[in-house]
């Protein structure tokens, strides 16, 4: 246990805050059947399922399969997922269809050698060893952490902010704006959480500290769609099933 009864409840609110995130999303996906939804929502799912995992360890102890998991999903494949739902709003369909499938082939070989990778056992005791130092630095599943992360989080966060700009800049809607102002402070909250449990007191309750808050901060902006800035206007307005950084095609 690295943070006690107070680091599991953060995880543990990560992980629901994120359930319950990504389900909304996938009922908007349902309805509108746009391949972002499904990207984001199964982004959402697979962070759910990583915090999930870190609030396990964090209670009784990482083993090796613990670690696997939890490094596979929080630590490689959760941002890119929600990455790929802002391919499908800002590239081309082609592009963001091609993306789609050699994320997919990746997610499969990542699967695999986070399967087989030797783990130091001796370092799931701390903090640095659960974050990726027990595994080889040169193995593939670390090597993909680091780049799956910069690419993911650069997509991510630069599409939304550029999504935000271009709505303030043709006054499309206040509730657009601020979807994606929340959602941009959202997505580098999460990515400096793992910087952060490294270097602020070297615990795992820095890292449930940043999910829970990141992912409350995004989940408040998407539910800002239809909501804000429409009762100003004198009209009663439904909420949209629009996504956050909408391109019409």
């Amino acid at each position: 246990m690295f943070g006690g009864s107070a680091t599991f409840t953060l995880s543990a609110l990560a992980s629901l805050l994120s359930f319950v995130f990504g389900l909304v999303v996938a009922l908007r996906w349902w309805r509108s059947r746009r391949p972002a939804f499904a990207a984001w929502a199964a982004g959402l799912l697979i962070f759910s399922a990583a915090a999930a995992t870190q609030a396990a360890g964090e209670r009784s102890g990482f083993g090796p399969a613990l670690f696997r998991a939890f490094y596979l999903l929080g630590g490689a494949l959760g941002v890119v997922y929600l990455a790929q739902g802002t391919l499908f709003l800002l590239a081309p369909r082609r592009v963001a269809t091609i993306s789609l499938g050699v994320l997919l082939a990746v997610t499969f070989g990542l699967a695999v050698d986070a399967a087989i990778v030797p783990v130091d056992t001796a370092s799931l005791s701390t903090p640095e060893g659960i974050l990726g130092g027990a595994i080889d630095r040169y193995s593939l599943l670390h090597i993909a952490v680091v780049v799956l992360n910069v690419v993911g989080s650069a997509v991510l966060v630069g599409g939304s902010a550029w999504s935000a700009w271009r709505y303030a800049r043709d006054r499309s809607g206040l509730d657009r704006v601020i979807c994606n102002v929340l959602l941009t402070t959202g997505a580098v909250i999460i990515a400096a959480g793992f910087s952060a449990a490294k270097t602020v007191g070297s615990t795992l309750s820095t890292l449930g500290a940043y999910e829970a808050v990141g992912i409350a901060v995004m989940f408040a902006g998407f539910l800002a769609l239809g909501r804000v800035g429409h009762a100003q206007r004198g009209t009663r307005t439904l909420v949209r099933a629009d996504p956050p950084a909408e391109v019409r095609r």
